[in-house]
């Protein structure tokens, strides 16, 4: 490890406990879910990376937190800037990046039109939002103030979570007998979790990435402090649950920390992973015998695989550890060009919202109903407002740190986008963080032709040319930071 009086990399690491103490709804589904217990703790996790002070027009920083939680809404976000700023106002809160692990098994954090007001004796978002802001701060402010001199190193590589979870057919799923999409989504030839075992099955409609990226932290004795775990998957193995739950982030924790340390920090971040899933979508029998034969559930299974990944890149990266290097954040507003909801679509949303609101949808319960009719709102509200507001901002974080990229987005991003900006990045390694902020689907031009949940008028307020749009900002921006290299 090589130490220079001037630009040492300083490095700080906190976390918090966001679990609530009382039953909160849980969000992620088309319903209202109580909780009815706490199955493992849902967390935060802040790292604060800098060189120098931090203050210089030489210095620059991050301060990454991670949250289990389905994604961090703009508001939740804007309050999470503004507590820290009371805590630490040295910090510069534009480069801070929140991003959410998509469990389906956190805690309800905003009021929406998708969910009805909780019962009494229920946690309120509002309440649960005070809690997560406060803890959220805290972790920064500590991870910034225990920064010390030391070094990172990064490595890439792999683990089977992730898997596509669009099933194609040779014929059009949404014309058959049944097929129930009101106010909820439109199938096509495309469904997710479609069934595979189905004589009309044609393929799986993308791609998987079974890549893992790590970032590896180091104090002075050159011993591990903690590492950025980044895959292609959200953390919802177990996302139909009753409980609290950090889902499979919790058995990734755990089986890192028995081979290292209990005192190792793990910063979770999905990278593009909009129509990814951990569940099998074919050789589930030959999956489930294996699992049994380990004695293992999927979520522990998911855990040993990203563990076997770190142990085995971690030598490698024990190797090639720097303290000092190019650590350059760039932060800038873009805008994308919405998803435009045609005539027809708005009629059919507005067929939708009628039969619901007559309780014509025999196949939906009471409490689907109230989030279909949320959603049928919200696809006509944005057809109200879409020539008025054409375009979408998005807050981009783009950040070199030695040879690795990190960028930013805040949707749930289409796996083909995330291999668009890595296979051109001019970075040894690239790390895609989505859901950094409040967005929907960010579906590919053939998932929007085959429609399908994910890739329907009610999933996405960004489409196919919104998407192309941020990769090419994306990869701008990469591309500033490695001029003149």
């Amino acid at each position: 490890m090589t130490e220079s009086d001037n630009g040492n990399l300083r490095i700080g690491w906190a976390g918090r406990d966001v679990t609530p103490d009382r039953p909160v709804n849980l969000q992620g589904q088309f319903h209202m879910r109580i909780s009815k217990g706490v199955k493992d703790p849902v967390t935060v996790t802040a790292l604060a990376l800098s060189t120098g002070d931090g203050r210089s027009s030489a210095d620059d920083l991050v301060i990454f937190v991670s949250c289990d939680a389905p994604y961090v809404p703009s508001v939740i976000y804007d309050r999470c800037r503004a507590a820290v700023r009371a805590k630490a106002p040295e910090i510069d809160l534009n480069k801070i990046i929140l991003n959410g692990t998509h469990t389906h098994t956190a805690p309800q954090i905003i009021n929406n039109i998708f969910y009805p007001p909780v019962p009494d004796g229920v946690m309120t978002p509002e309440e649960y939002a005070e809690l997560f802001v406060e803890r959220v701060a805290e972790a920064v402010a500590e991870a910034w103030k225990n920064r010390e001199t030391g070094g990172t190193s990064f490595g890439l590589g792999t683990a089977v979570v992730g898997h596509n979870r669009r099933a194609t057919y040779f014929d059009d799923i949404g014309a058959r007998t049944n097929a129930q999409t009101t106010g909820k989504f439109t199938d096509g030839y495309t469904k997710m979790y479609g069934n595979t075992n189905d004589p009309k099955f044609s393929h799986i409609e993308g791609y998987e990435d079974h890549y893992v990226d790590l970032m590896f932290t180091w104090n002075k004795s050159r011993q591990m402090t903690g590492i950025i775990v980044n895959l292609a998957c959200p953390s919802q193995e177990t996302e139909g649950d009753v409980y609290v739950s950090a889902d499979f982030w919790h058995e990734i924790r755990t089986e890192i920390r028995k081979r290292h340390g209990e005192k190792v920090q793990v910063l979770a971040q999905c990278s593009s992973a909009g129509d990814q899933s951990p569940h099998r979508m074919w050789y589930k029998k030959a999956e489930q015998r294996m699992l049994a034969l380990r004695g293992l559930d999927m979520r522990q299974e998911i855990g040993r695989r990203v563990a076997n990944a770190v142990d085995d890149v971690l030598p490698l990266a024990g190797k090639a550890i720097q303290t000092t290097l190019s650590l350059k954040h760039i932060v800038k507003d873009i805008n994308l060009p919405r998803r435009l909801i045609t005539d027809a679509e708005a009629d059919a949303v507005r067929n939708d919202l009628a039969k619901l609101e007559a309780e014509e949808s025999a196949a939906l319960t009471k409490n689907q109903m109230h989030s279909s009719i949320g959603r049928c709102k919200n696809a006509l509200e944005r057809y109200k407002l879409q020539i008025k507001y054409p375009k979408d901002r998005m807050e981009l974080h783009v950040l070199r740190l030695g040879e690795a990229a990190f960028a930013t987005n805040r949707f749930e991003l289409f796996l083909d986008y995330g291999v668009r900006i890595k296979a051109r990045s001019p970075a040894a390694q690239t790390f895609l963080v989505q859901l950094a902020g409040s967005g929907s689907y960010l579906p590919t031009e053939r998932a929007v032709a085959g429609k399908g949940y994910g890739g329907g008028v009610y999933d996405n307020e960004v489409g196919p040319e919104g998407g192309q749009v941020l990769v090419e900002e994306t990869l701008r921006t990469i591309d500033e930071l490695w001029k003149g290299k």
